[in-house]
Order: C-alpha cells, then structure tokens, then sequence
C-alpha cells in the first residue's frame, strides 16, 4: 500500500505496532513514532513550527524540545496556519503547523485553502484518534484527509510507524516543489506512541532521511521553438508589457526579471501578489493592475500588442470581463503548472517553463526599440496617479504613504483583507522581495496579524508590521497573546473606520446605500464621530489586556510622532489605533466584470451606477 494513496477505511484496519511487540531489551535507543516525525522533521531543517496542543497531538509536543525545534503557541489553529504562511512566505522555506484532531484539524483548514489560493509552501501535521477508532465516531474524530484533498497538493493519512519518515520527505519535497504549495500528514496516535516493527514484531530502524524517487519531476526551461517563437513575437511587439505575478518570487526569479525588463525596455506591471518583485521606485515600473490597481497600469496593459504574462493565473480581480482583457494583444504565458494555460484566459502562445530559467533564456534575445512606448507609459503614470483623499481627518492613504516613507520600504508588512489592503497595495512601496505579505487569491480576513507573527519569526532582526483593519483585527486580535508570550516584536497599524469598509463601499454602490451589519461602532452608543468616545470596540484596552503597549490618533498632526514610538524598538510588540476619515471609499475601482474603460476614479463618478452590478461578488 503507497502512501500516497493509503485511505482512511485501509487504516482503520490496520494497527501500527504495540509497544508489547518490541522486547524491552530492544527499545533501548529505539525510536517512537513522535521521536520519528520530530528527527524527520530536523533532518528538513525545521526548527520552529506554530501550533496548538491537543489530547492527539501531545506525544509530538512531547518530543519536539529533543531535536531542538521550537514550537510557538498560538491562541486558534488557524492562526498556527496564518503564522507559517507568514513564515514561508517571508522566509522562502516551508512553514510547519501543528494542529490536534477534530476541531483543531479544522480549524487549520481555512489557513490551508489560503496556502492553497496563493501557492504557500506549508505543511500541516495533525493527529488523529488511535487507529482501532477510526470510523468509529470517536471523540474528536474526523476524517481530515478528505476534507482537505481539494485544497492541497497531497494529504497523507500514516499508517504505519515506519512511514513515517517517508510521509514527511514527500511533504516537504511536494510543498516546495514547482508550484508550491499546501501539504497535510494525518498520524493516529498510537502512531505516535508505537516503534516500528518487522512483521517478527522486532524493531525495525527506520531510514533517516528517507530515500524516495523525486515526486514532482522539475520543470526546466523552454524548448528552442518556444524561445524562436518568443522571439518573434518581441520582435514584432510596439507596445510590449511584462504582467507578473506571484510565480516570480516563489521561483527566485527577481534578478532575471529586472534584467529583462531593462534590457529590452519593457514597463512591468504585477499583481499583489507580485509585490516586491520589481523595485517600486524604477522607471518602467507601472505597480499594480487590476480591480484596485492603477489606472495607468490597466490602461497599458489592455493597449498593449503583446503582454508577456509571468507566474500569474489571469484571477478575476486583474481581468474583469475576461473575454475584454487583452482583447487586441496577443499573450505568451509562462507558467511552471500546465494546468494554469488556457485556463483562464486563451493566448497566443502557452509555455509551462520554469521562469527563472526561461527569463534567462529570454536575456539572450536581441534589444527592441520600445522608446516611444515607455514614454507613453511614462505619461499615463504622471496622468492618472493614485487618488489620495484631501480631509480634515486622517486620510488612510497619506497615513499607509508616511508609513512606508519612515521605513523606506525596508519593513516586511502583512495585511489584513478590506479597504486597508487595497491602500497599503497602492501606497506601500515594498523595497525587497517577500516583504509584501497578503491573502490575495482567498481574501482571509484575519491573515494579518498571525502571518505577522510567522513574518518576524522568520527575520527576527527586521521591522515587521500589520497594516490591518478594525474588522479584519477583530477576527484574531486575540494572536496579541503570542506576541506578548514570545517576546516577538510585531507592530499592528490598524486603520480604523469603524466599518467594514470594503462591505459598505459596495452597499453603497450596489445595494442603493442599504448598509447591512457592516456598521463597527458601538451598537449602543449615540456617538459615531470618530474620536476618543467614539471609537469602539477600545483596541487600547484590549492590547492592555495582552500587556501590549498601545496609542491612538486621530490627527494627522500626531501620526509621524506616533509611527516613531512604534518603530523605536523592533523587538516591542506594539499597536497604534490611527482613527482615519469613516467614509473614505478606495479608488480606482474597476467594477466586477466589467472592464478597464468603465474604472471609477472618485466619488463623483460613482453617480448614475447604482445598481448597476446586482448580483456581483465583493
């Protein structure tokens, strides 16, 4: 029986082997199942892992201190997922969580699906109920396995002690592997508890590391007639443009591509998740495109007579009205997963390369005359800048620009889901690479602080902060604990507006203004000014409660101030509750489905489209 296809009815029949089958005189060195998994787990190279103890999972938190890997509490399992997101993401290594069985097993799953969403290298361990009660209801019982095979690359029910370190060698080489990804191992736990034995019952010495055939074969770069072809059609290009995404930081492949882009003069414009991978600062650097994105770089993009697409999946959020995205340009694709091609969106010419290696290949190309289109894009950019509200409040956007002026962009930053997300997208200018942190393709309100954590985890020595909003804080301010029980130093910026933002713009836009629950404020109180009386719930107290230093501001006047007390010590856990202006709307905004012509740039051009977009999704 594979491991990769043991299933939960095989396992239930199976038994791993008794302490009682192993002779005393023979367990003298030998290896538990915890001890197993924790020596695999060293021999990977892991040394912290983010979780949270439970009956099933207890013999690997036992062990865990021998082979010296660190385990940080968290307060709710799905932060443990968060956290090591924040971890891999930050780090490039794979990120490890810990979760016991039942409702700890399920908790990890919306931080799993968010891996998955946003190609998160992570590996999720939890155990389960002893093998004879499996299938049998029992207490805390679930069959974590089938829950989570549609959002992750593989999930491993173990079904013998000596397979253990086989489990965790294919985890770990699939979740970095490609495409990266998310990767469970389910382990009962009398597991756990047994040794591995030989069907004498005598002790069997496990092979550490395990020796496996590679699963994923690599992918390397394109074939000649691919790069011919590439060739040609830069060749022939007047109005080229670079879209890249996410598959250019997850392949190391940010040299290659600013020495591409300037070699032949092409504007670059990314995705969210693609944040950091091209200096924000360059002279052929368009931002970000898409729903929320700069105007100019969507209007470059859909001008364009050829977009080379990199690492990127053609998402709803950067297209709109797909059948309109592109329409006259023709597309190559580079993608290391074939089954992004054509999947989305059609193109002139699909390629599963590794990027890295293809953007090498694509150096070798001989330089096109593009100057007459930089400065075009160049015009576009002075033409449509990003909108920045003008108000006797704090305005959210200056407040995200000072931030990122007074780190210079040097600060890793994760972000909570909302309003607040789109302005640290347009207004923070991430310096390096995996410094941008955000729940882009699932949208998961609550990522920021958790992945925060994982973040300064994994570069103790840098500025790492939580841009959030008060509603996506809501969902895991309770992670301030493990800040203050670590000692780890994450700054939480929340820009509070005493709404769900995101929620009540699109009321307002689409629902005729009917602003259902999306109120924050007081339920109780008849002040909604925002200020001292009326900001609610009291972050302040709150992160009092934690014994975490915290202020307020409410005028502009205070803020630089402020950001520096923040910023004084990196090794502080800090928040700063900045009171923005309540209503402030996040523009551009390209209505879902709709298409770059239709971007709504203001409040004024909001009129006339009430109800326009009933039916769409937020």
């Amino acid at each position: 029986m594979s491991i990769d296809n043991v299933t939960y009815q095989d396992i239930a029949t199976i038994s791993g082997g008794k302490l009682s089958d192993i002779k005393p005189e023979q367990r003298d060195g030998a290896l538990r199942g915890a001890q197993i998994l924790a020596r695999s787990l060293q021999l990977e190279g892991v040394d912290v892992v983010f979780g949270y103890p439970g009956g099933a999972n207890l013999e690997i938190f036992d062990v865990l201190r021998e082979y010296g890997i660190r385990c940080v509490r968290v307060e709710h399992e799905q932060g443990a997922a968060h956290a090591a997101q924040g971890y891999a993401r930050a780090s490039g290594k794979v990120g490890v969580c810990l979760a016991t069985s039942g409702p700890g097993a399920t908790n990890l799953v919306t931080g799993i699906a968010d891996a998955n969403s946003d190609s998160t290298p992570i590996v999720a361990i939890t155990g389960n109920v002893p093998t004879q009660l499996l299938g049998r209801n029992a207490f805390q019982e679930v069959d974590i396995v089938s829950i989570v095979k549609p959002i992750t690359k593989r999930a491993y029910l173990v079904d013998r002690v000596a397979r253990i370190p086989a489990a965790v060698r294919l985890a770990f080489t699939h979740a970095g592997g490609n495409r990266p990804g998310p990767v469970l191992i389910d382990i009962p736990k009398d597991i756990q508890q047994h040794y591995p034995r030989d069907p004498e019952g005598n002790y069997t010495e496990p092979r550490m590391p395990a020796v496996i055939e590679t699963p994923e074969e690599p992918v390397g770069g394109m074939h000649e007639d691919q790069l011919q072809e590439c060739q040609r059609l830069i060749g022939e290009a007047e109005r080229p443009v670079l879209y890249v995404g996410g598959g250019i930081v997850s392949a190391g492949a940010e040299p290659e591509l600013l020495a591409f882009a300037e070699h032949q003069g092409i504007p670059v414009t990314t995705t969210i998740m693609g944040l950091g991978a091209f200096p924000p600062g360059h002279e052929l650097c368009l931002d970000v495109l898409g729903m929320h994105g700069a105007r100019y770089a969507n209007i470059a993009v859909n001008e364009a007579d050829l977009v080379l697409a990199l690492g990127v999946r053609f998402d709803d959020r950067v297209t709109g009205k797909v059948d309109e995205f592109i329409k006259h340009g023709k597309i190559i694709h580079i993608d290391i997963d074939r089954a992004e091609l054509n999947k989305n969106k059609t193109v002139t010419l699909p390629i599963c390369a590794d990027i890295k290696a293809a953007l090498a290949q694509l150096n070798s190309i001989e330089e096109a005359d593009t100057k007459a289109w930089r400065e075009y894009c160049a015009g576009l950019k002075q033409q449509y800048p990003y909108p920045v509200a003008e108000t006797k409040g704090i305005s959210p956007q200056r407040a995200i620009a000072l931030l990122s002026e007074m780190t210079g962009g040097e600060a890793i930053v994760s972000l909570g889901v909302g309003q607040h997300q789109m302005w640290a997208m347009q207004h923070y200018r991430a310096a390096r690479t995996r410094s941008f942190l955000s729940s882009s393709g699932f949208g998961t309100m609550g990522y920021g602080l958790p992945a925060a954590i994982g973040a300064k985890v994994a570069h103790p020595e840098r500025q790492v902060i939580d841009i959030d909003g008060d509603g996506s804080l809501n969902m895991t301010v309770h992670e301030l604990s493990t800040c203050r029980r670590y000692g780890i130093g994450v700054k939480i910026v929340v820009i509070n507006n005493q709404w769900l933002g995101m929620v009540r713009q699109w009321q307002d836009m689409i629902y005729d203004g009917h602003r259902s629950n999306s109120d924050l404020s007081d339920p109780l109180s008849e002040v909604k000014a925002a200020g001292e009386e009326g900001v609610y719930p009291d972050f302040l107290a709150i992160a009092r409660g934690y014994r975490v230093r915290a202020e307020r501001v409410s005028s502009f006047e205070e803020l630089k101030d402020a950001f520096g007390r923040l910023l004084a010590d990196p090794d502080e856990p800090y928040l700063l509750d900045v009171v923005v202006e309540q209503e402030e709307n996040v523009y551009p905004m390209i209505p879902a489905g709709a298409t770059y012509r239709d971007i709504i740039m203001s409040d004024d051009d909001l009129k006339g489209t009430s109800g326009d977009s009933q039916g769409s999704n937020v």
